[in-house]
């Protein structure tokens, strides 16, 4: 039998180049802009420079795309029974100008225009994809045809994967062997780079092409699960469900009872469940056109309904961590994927929508443009709310007219650098984050002048050291230190061995948390420990001095757990039993510190990683530390 299959591939091929010729182009394309990716980005790099990225950039989105948006069109072009040649020149010709047009005017850009260009073509592979399983149906007034092409194009792209993976093995068998019998001098990392380029770029697509139902026959079978599959949902994949479900409703038990979740765990475990409950549901969409009742049949009807609660529990979570850390890009994604969850519940209940599917994908695809092209992007929406929180403590402080002075800049600043409510400090972090990424609002609501908002930190020191002049500080002056570092945040991160727990850090340090002792700098940081403290409800207020906006942790810790040292405490005092803190001690020398190249301080316990670090000492009282990074804990 499989010998049998495997006979029938050569004519199979030959009537998928037939069938599908400009995709089966496409897929040389793509391994032809492989190797050159590959062999002369460097060449290309010296000669051209940034028309060399551009180039490269476009050539890595432009062939894949191309092939979907062929292969839809011939797919739809099959539906109608066209064979007219216009519909997939005017598809091709008008993604080939669309993806230049991204490329030139959008990458050459920094900042935001790189987020603009990076979900644009993220919109553009999406709504490709789904178009090649609902735009030839689109017409249907059921999904038995979409439900068909489904599992026929997944069993397909399986099968395609199987065999290429089983072709590359064995021709890059046949070759090591003929290097080592005949003590051929290949280039070996070039030679199976690029065996592994051909077979998935151009014999994986081809096999799967192959492989490709067609749209009658998708709409001629009635869908139906096989026994095995059928077997498998109900003793298997319906049980975890249910369990996961009963599990949710005791954890909102437990919630309802203590009031407090910690961190955003929940929110995570929510999304990985609907996105199961939807695969799921789909994949049983025979058992919802059976005439005869079944207890499938009735779990397809109510597991939507069971799955409302844990949507409103992913709701209070977002708004509780909005509450704490206020807004922020991420939660604005979050609460429009919530908003999304809502909608695939009320499309799976309302009995009325027949193409359920269809209209699941055209919201998210509708979200998804909403959410990343202007002027509704979460970026912008993030932006605006920032700028107005801005705007709100100007006010307060009782400035009108824009840009302010050299003077009330630093004065601004200075306020709330000093004040300790976490608004402020909020509000302090926006502004950080928006002068790092060079914002318009910056140049018109701020000084221009060269020491305006270019070093915050020199301007909190140098209205530190005006006010300090005012009171008669007799410190004396010295040599002064400073020490900034900065790494890439593309840059890997190594994590230690043993780590448990890794937790983002953004804090500014407060004066008594910092000390250098001659050449050395020490500074404390403590965490806050529910293990310690007898009430397991984290009050938001006892975050010190912690970057409110941007310091979040993982593993479902909060924020709460990333607050600085007590002025008051010492080493000692501060690993006491009693102490609802964890104090961690961290000594670096001045040397090592003027390396661009440190990226981590150690001490017996933890690991501190370094994105982004900048220590300072101006005289024996002045001093002031940044850090970014990640924590990691043993």
């Amino acid at each position: 039998m499989v010998l049998a299959a495997i006979k029938k591939y050569p004519s199979q091929i030959t009537s998928a180049f037939k069938r599908f010729p400009t995709a089966s182009a496409f897929t040389f394309l793509i391994f032809i802009t492989l190797v050159i990716e590959t062999n002369l980005f460097s060449l290309f790099d010296k000669v051209f420079g940034d028309n060399a990225i551009k180039f490269f950039t476009w050539l890595a989105i432009y062939p894949i795309a191309a092939l979907i948006i062929s292969l839809t069109t011939s797919l739809v072009q099959e539906s109608r029974k066209s064979t007219d040649w216009r519909p997939q020149a005017i598809a091709s010709g008008s993604w080939f100008v669309l993806s230049l047009t991204l490329v030139f005017a959008l990458f050459d850009k920094s900042g935001d225009y790189l987020i603009y260009f990076g979900s644009a073509i993220a919109l553009v592979y999406i709504t490709a994809s789904l178009g090649f399983f609902f735009a030839p149906f689109w017409k249907e007034r059921n999904e038995n045809g979409v439900w068909n092409f489904l599992q026929k194009s997944f069993k397909a792209a399986v099968i395609a994967i199987l065999v290429s993976a089983i072709l590359l093995g064995a021709i890059e068998g046949f070759v090591f062997g003929f290097e080592q019998l005949f003590d051929a001098d290949f280039d070996s990392e070039f030679t199976y780079l690029n065996i592994f380029y051909f077979c998935a770029s151009v014999v994986a697509p081809i096999l799967f092409f192959t492989k490709i139902p067609s749209i009658e026959e998708c709409l001629e079978e009635t869908p139906a699960l096989s026994k095995f599959a059928a077997s498998t949902i109900r003793f298997l994949f319906i049980p975890v469900i249910v369990i996961g479900t009963l599990l949710f409703y005791a954890y909102i038990l437990k919630f309802i009872a203590l009031w407090y979740i910690p961190g955003e765990t929940p929110s995570y475990f929510v999304i990985g469940f609907m996105i199961y409950m939807l695969v799921l549901v789909t994949v049983m969409y025979p058992i919802r056109l059976a005439a005869e009742p079944s207890f499938e049949k009735r779990f397809i009807k109510i597991i939507p309904a069971a799955c409302l609660p844990l949507v409103i529990l992913m709701s209070i979570d977002i708004n509780n961590m909005i509450s704490k850390f206020g807004i922020d890009t991420e939660y604005i994604y979050a609460i429009a994927l919530n908003i999304y969850f809502y909608a695939i519940i009320a499309i799976l209940l309302i009995e009325k929508i027949n193409r359920k599917m269809r209209y699941i994908a055209i919201v998210f695809c509708a979200m998804f443009f909403l959410l990343t092209q202007t002027p509704f992007s979460a970026p912008n929406i993030n932006e605006h709310i920032w700028k107005s929180s801005i705007e709100n403590a100007l006010a307060v402080q009782g400035y009108s007219k824009f840009p302010l002075s050299e003077e009330d800049t630093k004065n601004f600043i200075f306020k709330l650098k000093e004040s300790k409510d976490s608004e402020s400090q909020r509000t302090l972090s926006r502004l950080i984050s928006l002068e790092e990424s060079n914002n318009i609002f910056i140049i018109t609501h701020f000084s221009t002048s060269e020491m305006s908002l270019n070093n915050l930190e020199n301007l909190y020191r140098e209205k530190l050291e005006n006010k300090a002049c005012c009171n008669k500080d007799t410190t004396e002056k010295f040599e002064s230190f400073e020490a900034d570092i900065r790494h890439p945040k593309n840059e890997g991160v190594d994590i230690p061995k043993g780590a448990k727990e890794a937790i983002n850090l953004d804090l500014n340090f407060d004066s008594d948390d910092i000390k250098f002792e001659g050449d050395t700098l020490v500074f404390w940081l403590s965490l806050f420990d529910n293990e310690k403290s007898s009430d397991k409800k984290v009050d938001s207020t006892k975050t010190k001095n912690a970057n409110a906006d941007t310091t979040k942790t993982e593993k479902g810790a909060t924020a709460n757990k990333t607050s600085k040292a007590d002025s008051t405490k010492s080493d000692k005092d501060a690993n006491e039993k009693d102490s609802k803190y964890k104090t961690y001690t961290f000594r670096i020398t001045k040397q090592e510190l003027q390396q661009d190249t440190l990226k981590t301080i150690v001490n017996d316990r933890v690991t501190l990683s370094i994105n982004k670090l900048h220590a300072e000492q101006w005289s024996e009282k002045g001093r002031s530390l940044r850090i970014e990074g990640i924590l990691f804990i043993k």
